[in-house]
């Protein structure tokens, strides 16, 4: 969508940068909506838009689905990406939100949006990734052709790492690889599983990320466990929903902890005879979304750090592509139990920034 004028200003300052509460506007949603709203985000603000009818507004507007991303374009600059959890056509909630303009018209296609990132990427470098031409701008609120949107995806993962990359000054080259089908290397292997440690950690894992209002993960095998009197199925969502940068893979791994359809964290629980399975799990999910930015976790006990370390130095895991020594963290079971321990009360609001920061790296 693209800004500018006085209209589109005063509405991104009231509803973008200044984020609504669902509590601030609920009363014209019906329950319903409202329930959605409140269950996606978790408890998050909303950064809200909207369209007013037209021919390409509405066709644009009814093509929009949840999970798709949505870009603010304004002077040359891509400045916002987003993330869409839900849409709906309210003529009153849009008076609320930015009165009418000069043609009596209100802007009624409105649409939710979480997982906002800020940006500063000059159009011409996106162009580049898009296939458009260098000189392309887009023009009001309009829709990327589907093939160009799908192949940037599918080279590049997910969209808001590759603004994040571009935004740096990165330069990337496109990814052309045979996906590895690495994971059979472990086929067979012996797997000397430590029971009440592996479900206490991942138990914890489950219990932090409710406290961080994320929706929680885990593999259906690992949905019947209980622990403390905790059955997981009560804690955690029951279908993993997918997307075209999400791959079906991550379901197999340990905890994962997700907003909307966006990935935020994921971790790996190892208490195997060999550190290798757990970085050959993370390794199948990095080779198949290579740009992705969200962390990834080998969790373990602290006498293990050494051997996670030198497992992921190996030049099958370090190499430029995979880059597993600088994208995988390894923290030790005492760390979660104790981010665990001090945030028992939900005092402060948890998120992955805790985490990382207990967190060790290779390099």
């Amino acid at each position: 969508m693209a800004g500018g004028g006085h209209d589109t200003d005063r509405h991104y300052y009231d509803t973008i940068h200044n984020r609504r509460e669902v509590s601030d506007f609920d009363r014209y949603l019906k329950q319903e909506e409202v329930e959605k709203l409140k269950r996606y985000s978790r408890g998050r603000p909303y950064a809200v838009w909207g369209a007013v009818p037209g021919p390409s507004n509405t066709r644009n507007w009814q093509a929009m689905e949840e999970g798709d991303y949505v870009m603010v374009y304004r002077k040359g600059k891509i400045i916002l990406a987003a993330e869409i959890a839900m849409k709906v056509q309210n003529t009153d909630l849009a008076k609320y939100f930015w009165q009418v303009d000069e043609k009596g018209r209100t802007w009624e296609y409105i649409y939710f949006m979480i997982n906002d990132s800020s940006f500063n990427v000059d159009m011409t470098t996106l162009n580049q990734y898009l296939g458009y031409d260098s000189n392309y701008h887009p023009q009001g609120f309009m829709a990327i052709q589907q093939e160009k949107a799908d192949k940037l995806l599918s080279d590049y993962g997910d969209l808001i790492s590759l603004l994040e990359k571009l935004d740096s000054g990165q330069k990337l080259e496109e990814i052309e690889f045979t996906k590895r089908k690495i994971i059979n290397e472990v086929v067979g292997e012996k797997i000397d599983k430590a029971p009440t440690d592996h479900t206490e950690i991942q138990w914890r894992l489950i219990r932090i990320g409710n406290k961080a209002h994320f929706d929680v993960w885990v593999p259906v095998a690992d949905q019947g466990k209980e622990f403390d009197g905790d059955k997981f199925r009560d804690l955690v969502i029951a279908e993993f929903q997918t997307a075209i940068d999400v791959p079906l893979y991550i379901k197999n791994i340990d905890t994962v902890w997700k907003l909307g359809h966006s990935i935020k964290s994921a971790f790996e629980i190892e208490n195997s005879t060999s550190i290798y399975s757990g970085i050959l799990r993370l390794s199948d999910l990095r080779s198949l979304t290579p740009n992705s930015t969200y962390p990834l976790f080998i969790v373990a006990d602290r006498n293990r750090k050494n051997q996670v370390f030198e497992q992921l130095r190996r030049p099958t895991f370090s190499n430029d592509y995979l880059a597993l020594d600088r994208a995988v963290k390894f923290i030790s079971y005492d760390s979660i139990r104790e981010l665990d321990e001090n945030f028992k009360e939900d005092q402060v609001r948890m998120n992955v920034d805790w985490v990382t920061q207990k967190a060790e790296s290779p390099s």
